[in-house]
């Protein structure tokens, strides 16, 4: 419900218990409506219609005012004496770039109803007059759309040639998810991440007329921004993709058999293809576990222990799937940031521009309470329309006015995107960088001379100071490193194109070599993605078994699921490194399988029982690591301390997990008996904080 405007220059009405406007209480009609205004108003609902995300942006916005702000953010001033310098209220201005602009450059009025009508003009007026004295840039950036051409070209980097690594390759199941729910429903980004098990319906659904049965999803949106006004949650529906690489449903089974999320047990993708309906039903159900109703279809990485049910499910946060899909439109060889919100854009537009569709359906996708929205911040200011064509009457040219507006035409595999190793070197020996590492080696020495460890100051002054200095550096050394793939990036944007016009001149247009596209990986870590790459991507010709196909293609997906692989900044230094020093007795030679994949090594695996001093149990009894991630060993007893917090937190009443029959049976009661166990038996020395 809109709200009416306060009426300005009236005086407050003197019979505070009136109740309608009557000639016994003088009160005038306008003075009554004014008051009731005014008592409605307080008591107004909170919608709760803003995340936590764009709160916790909001209030970054009202710090950053307060500390660029010409003069002190004084009490004086919020009470309205300066008004001014007075910022609007920040939750309007948070909604759109212009009002943002106008929250910096124009005069406001107190109050959280005045950006209306004589403040918007004077903005307007002033906006540029206060950008040219402040030297603001009060341009607005183009918001692109990924249509399906370039939407393919995102999923074949994800798949086949996309080098970085996930802290669990679920994450990437999860991640192709996302983007296939983003695109073809056009919901916000929280809206998917908050989906649970609960709000997911797989049933098996009969077709009366052809007797054909179809497996089918149905998908309830209740986590939407509009929650709190309709409670309804919208529902979407899903069948069988004959292209694999756009399945959901293959996707969502596959997620769910990882998670062992059906009642029925020992539920396999191919039981939940292969089901039919019964003589005389319409619809089978395929029901979940009820302790997993209300569990999170997309998790974080955490450490399973189904066995004990020990299991942290946490929902994955936005910051880091939003840094997961940046990273992936930079791989790909966008020029513009790739956001969920460029998906969630394209499907607007995709079903405004479905004749089939309407107003009121494109509205209830995206959740818009009125077409003023799309039309103000949805709808494409690319001209999609082949306005010469129509003014000439020729034929229109539609096809490759829509491939001009696509993302992928700037992409070049020849761009640089990440910076060389020599880059990098010469970047960290900046003087800045090198002037806060002497501060911190100069309080590094301070404290090992008066503690002894790093850890024994926590709590104290100088403790805290080392602590930010480190993230000082961290900060430093990342913007610099920002700034300069930037560079690097824009001065090839600038000479490419001319150096490729004069290739062009100087020889024959067909002697030119073709620039080839970024190739994929030579051996990939996990045999698994490598038959999900060749299977979305090479699929063979005949469409014969196909069932069999998909199937076996749902399967390396949960398999996929249970592999982990770890970022590897530097060598990592396995038991083949120091074969030569090893003792026969102890530790025995063991076959380089660098270039094999981990599904490639048996599970069951036999690990010596003594290990070197400074190797971790854990990993080596992970089944889901590469094998020279299992054999890895740490520099120091501290650097397996460190390790060991982060990613192995003790818990009382484990068991060993070292894959060895007898030492699985044992209990660990206690942190130290843990590292009594590891010394006595394992050789390994843990650092005394362990």
């Amino acid at each position: 419900m809109v709200r009416r405007k306060v009426p300005r220059n009236i005086p407050p009405a003197e019979a505070a218990g009136a109740h309608s406007p009557t000639a016994k209480d003088h009160v005038s009609a306008h003075d009554y409506y004014n008051r009731r205004y005014i008592e409605v108003d307080k008591k107004r609902r909170v919608t709760g219609l803003y995340e936590d995300s764009t709160k916790s942006q909001m209030n970054r916005m009202e710090g950053l005012w307060r500390d660029h702000r010409p003069i002190p953010y004084t009490e004086e001033v919020s009470r309205g004496q300066d008004q001014q310098l007075l910022p609007l209220d920040v939750q309007r201005i948070y909604r759109a770039e212009s009002q943002l602009r106008n929250y910096v450059l124009a005069p406001a009025q107190p109050g959280i109803h005045q950006i209306q009508g004589e403040t918007r003009q004077s903005a307007g007026v002033k906006e540029g007059i206060r950008a040219q004295e402040h030297g603001l840039d009060d341009s607005e950036t183009d918001k692109p759309l990924l249509d399906v051409e370039d939407f393919l070209e995102v999923l074949r980097c994800h798949w086949v040639a996309d080098t970085n690594s996930f802290p669990h390759e679920r994450q990437r199941v999860q991640v192709a998810t996302l983007l296939l729910l983003a695109a073809f429903t056009g919901s916000r980004p929280g809206a998917l991440l908050g989906i649970n098990y609960g709000d997911i319906e797989l049933f098996v659904l009969r077709d009366k007329k052809t007797g054909e049965v179809a497996l089918t999803l149905q998908l309830r949106l209740k986590k939407t921004k509009s929650r709190q006004k309709r409670k309804r949650p919208k529902t979407y529906t899903f069948f069988i993709d004959d292209n694999p690489l756009f399945c959901v449903i293959s996707h969502i089974v596959a997620l769910a058999c990882d998670d062992e999320a059906f009642l029925v047990p020992n539920v396999t993708p191919r039981v939940v293809f292969t089901l039919g309906v019964r003589p005389g039903l319409n619809c089978q159900p395929i029901q979940w576990n009820n302790n997993m109703k209300d569990k999170p279809v997309f998790c974080t990485s955490v450490s399973p222990d189904r066995e004990k049910g020990q299991e942290r499910r946490e929902a994955l946060p936005y910051g880091r799937y939003h840094e997961w899909v940046k990273r992936l439109g930079e791989e790909t060889g966008f020029v513009q940031v790739l956001t969920t919100y460029c998906l969630r854009r394209a499907a607007g537009n995709a079903i405004n521009d479905d004749p089939n569709s309407n107003d009121a359906v494109r509205n209830l996708a995206l959740d818009h309470a009125n077409s003023m929205i799309f039309y103000r911040n949805y709808l494409s200011r690319m001209i999609r329309y082949d306005t010469q064509a129509a003014y000439r009457g020729t034929a229109s040219q539609g096809a490759l006015i829509i491939a001009s507006h696509r993302m992928s035409r700037m992409i070049d595999p020849r761009r640089p995107r990440r910076l060389s190793l020599q880059q990098f070197k010469h970047l960290r020996q900046d003087a800045g960088i090198n002037k806060l590492r002497e501060y911190q080696q100069d309080l590094y020495n301070q404290i090992r001379k008066k503690y002894g460890f790093i850890y024994r100051a926590e709590g104290q002054r100088i403790y805290k100071e080392y602590q930010q200095v480190k993230r000082d550096i961290d900060r430093l050394l990342k913007e610099k490193v920002r700034a300069l793939k930037v560079q690097i990036q824009a001065d090839y944007d600038a000479k490419a194109p001319m150096q490729d016009m004069l290739a062009q001149l100087a020889v024959n247009h067909a002697a030119l070599s073709p620039v080839e596209p970024l190739p994929a990986p030579v051996q990939y870590t996990f045999e698994e993605r490598a038959r999900i790459a060749r299977a979305f991507f090479d699929p063979p010709p005949s469409t014969k078994g196909d069932l069999d196909r998909k199937i076996t293609l749902v399967d390396d997906l949960v398999s996929l699921c249970t592999r982990r692989e770890r970022r590897s900044w530097k060598h990592r230094q396995s038991w083949e490194d120091n074969t030569a020093t090893s003792s026969s007795e102890n530790i025995t030679d063991i076959e380089n399988k660098s270039e094999r994949s981990n599904s490639e090594v048996p599970l069951k695996y036999q690990f010596p029982l003594r290990c070197r001093p400074s190797q971790c149990l854990h990993c080596i009894g992970d089944t889901t690591l590469p094998l020279l991630e299992r054999q890895y060993t740490f520099g120091s007893k501290h650097s397996l301390q460190r390790h060991f917090e982060r990613n192995h937190r003790f818990q009382p009443g484990q068991n060993c997990p070292f894959p060895n029959d007898e030492c699985a049976q044992l209990t660990l009661e206690s942190l130290m008996h843990f590292k009594n166990h590891a010394t006595r038996v394992h050789g390994i020395f843990m650092s005394d904080k362990c």
